[in-house]
């Protein structure tokens, strides 16, 4: 796992000259064993207490911790290996269309290319802090640690923390400077003080970048596996684009946005998108085949020269950078895993029982962003059960790639083509029958939670958290939502204790003033003159609360107006365009629900007549 001996064991491998090659200890053993063989590793790098996980295999085992004493024994100085550019550094296995993963063999020439990048770019120097966040069988790891090794910066590891008020600590305790990190993290994390802050993984939502941009330098990243991680940067952003741009192509790296033949496209029109130059991988492990379709002859190189082919779209912009504009095959982004539904598809149709099967990203009714759902059809006089499919696809794949829900289908819905009808499959029904309701606060704050979490609306104390459709990332937005409402878990808690009942049961209890389970946290209340309070209720017809302004309020906002005593309003402006008949009524009932719901949306601030600037909540 993410830890210092990760760092350590890169570092050694590649030092050494051999191919580093990450395992995920999370994998199924199934999973692991197959990336072993099939890279044909000799050496396995772990530790003692993780042996246990790893499936039998005939490499020669070396352990960082029960093989301390012999490694100190060996010579500290660099061995004289002499390493090419074109010779492989790392291998990263990604879901493969076939059914089976596939490897990308990663050249070494690429590497210092984009370190060089991202200290250019990022502002990366000596007295940097990086942190480490990305799991090592992520390639953003190898992007984490090669810019902070280059430029001499410090590299923050994350251990635990996968996001949430945890990851906050972490990074404000250690004074991170520089994170990358993917928009279904930055949904889910409060306030801190990162000098630059990169979003990567999957497309970044315009809301995202307009929170996260403010008061920093906030780039969006793009680039396949096949690319050494990143191909585009953007500029820092403004939050200002309904679309937030990928950028332009970083240094000895192009870029291309092309139609079928191969030619470019417009200005604004919407093609494929190739890259070539420095970054490109030597190609994948034992698949020439796929290989020479991926990485194909470049016209407008060099002789010689290959390009990547992504499979996603793109479009130029008139002021010359790129906006990403989905796929152009099958291929997901998930929590800002690389997918392909046909690999989960094949494992499926490898249950007993499942005669078709299909697998889609849905949006629908889901809080946490996309989520995978499964299509399956029972072979003649057999019956399936969802649950058990999901069970032992999770022995298979890695969690990212088991989806949420199962659904059973008389048959799959097909085109006129015969081809299968996304748009007609069903959105799963994940509404929990509830058993048994609550026994007590602890358990009522917490089937509040689950369903807040998982955007249902309501759940019982024996409902299953993941299979109500929630994962590893909504599980922290739970630990979070959790611990504001004085109740301590921690993720490990829920994925060992799945049902509200058992998750209960060892919860602990907050014990702070402003945090009671089963109530509502006490507000502090702001003690201001009574003549200012009187004030304040002569220009207020109805006043909830007198509250003190946040941190970010005082520290970021406030400073400028308060400053210079000038108005107290802010306004934010947004205009929609409607298509359509409008239910003026239902329109206006549901601003209502909106306003009376969200104590922010009735709050005002004030300073004018007042000896410090308050929020008033009406």
């Amino acid at each position: 796992p993410r830890s210092l001996d990760t760092v350590v064991g890169l570092l050694g491998i590649l030092k050494a000259g051999g191919v580093y090659l990450p395992l995920d200890p999370d994998y199924p053993a199934e999973r692991l064993a197959f990336m072993l063989t099939d890279a044909a590793a000799p050496v396995l790098v772990t530790r003692e207490a993780l042996l246990d996980r790893l499936p039998a295999y005939g490499a020669r085992i070396v352990l960082l911790d029960g093989d301390a004493a012999a490694i100190a024994g060996r010579p500290a100085t660099t061995p004289a290996i002499a390493l090419a550019p074109e010779n492989s550094a790392y291998i990263i296995y990604t879901s493969g269309s076939t059914g089976t993963p596939k490897g990308v063999a990663v050249a070494h020439g690429g590497i210092p290319n984009l370190a060089t990048a991202q200290i250019e770019r990022l502002a990366i120097t000596a007295s940097s802090r990086i942190l480490q966040f990305a799991s090592p069988g992520f390639d953003a790891a190898i992007w984490e640690m090669c810019s902070g090794f280059v430029a001499g910066a410090a590299l923050v590891v994350c251990a635990d923390e996968r996001g949430g008020d945890a990851l906050a600590d972490l990074v404000r305790r250690h004074g991170v400077t520089h994170a990358t990190l993917p928009p279904v993290v930055l949904a889910d994390l409060p306030a801190v003080a990162l000098e630059t802050l990169v979003v990567a993984g999957e497309a970044c939502p315009a809301a995202v970048a307009k929170h996260w941009s403010a008061g920093r330098r906030m780039i969006n990243a793009y680039g396949p596996t096949e690319t050494t991680v990143c191909a585009t940067m953007s500029a820092p952003l403004s939050g200002t684009d309904a679309v937030v741009p990928i950028g332009g192509a970083i240094a000895n790296t192009q870029v291309y946005v092309l139609d079928g033949g191969l030619e470019p496209v417009p200005v604004g029109v919407l093609g494929e998108l190739y890259v070539a130059g420095a970054g490109l991988a030597r190609g994948y492990v034992g698949r020439a085949g796929l290989t020479a379709e991926r990485f194909v002859a470049d016209p407008f190189g060099p002789p010689g020269s290959r390009m990547y082919r992504t499979g996603d779209l793109a479009r130029w912009r008139h002021d010359g950078v790129l906006e990403f504009g989905g796929r152009a095959d099958d291929q997901v982004k998930v929590r800002g895993f690389r997918i392909e539904p046909g690999e989960i598809a094949a494992a499926l149709l490898r249950q007993g029982g499942v005669a078709q099967a299909a697998v889609v990203a849905r949006e629908d009714g889901n809080a946490g962003g996309k989520r995978l759902v499964g299509y399956v059809v029972a072979a003649s006089g057999r019956s399936l059960e969802p649950e058990r499919l999901r069970t032992a696809l999770a022995a298979e794949l890695p969690d990212h790639m088991v989806p949420a829900a199962i659904v059973l289908l008389d048959a799959l819905p097909l085109t006129p083509n015969g081809k299968l009808d996304r748009r007609a499959l069903p959105a799963p029904d994940l509404t929990p029958t509830v058993v048994r309701g609550p026994r007590n606060p602890l358990e009522e704050v917490l089937c509040g939670l689950y369903a807040e979490v998982l955007g249902l609306g309501r759940v019982g104390i024996d409902d299953n958290f993941f299979a109500l459709g929630g994962d590893s990332i909504m599980s922290i937005q739970l630990v979070n939502r959790a611990r504001k409402a004085g109740i301590e878990i921690t993720p490990r808690a829920v994925f060992q204790h799945q049902a509200v009942a058992a998750l209960a049961a060892v919860a602990k209890r907050i014990e702070t003033p402003q945090a009671a389970i089963g109530a509502a946290p006490t507000r502090p209340l702001v003690e201001l003159p009574a003549a200012e309070m009187a004030l304040l209720a002569r220009q207020y017809a109805a006043i909830d609360e007198v509250l003190p302004l946040t941190p970010l309020q005082e520290g970021l906002l406030f400073h400028a107006l308060f400053d210079a005593q000038g108005p107290d309003l802010y306004i934010m402006q947004v205009a929609l365009a409607l298509d359509g008949a409008l239910d003026d009524a239902m329109l206006r009932a549901a601003a209502d629900a909106l306003l009376a719901r969200h104590a922010s949306l009735r709050a005002a601030f004030r300073h004018a007549d007042l000896s410090r600037p308050v929020q008033i909540v009406t």
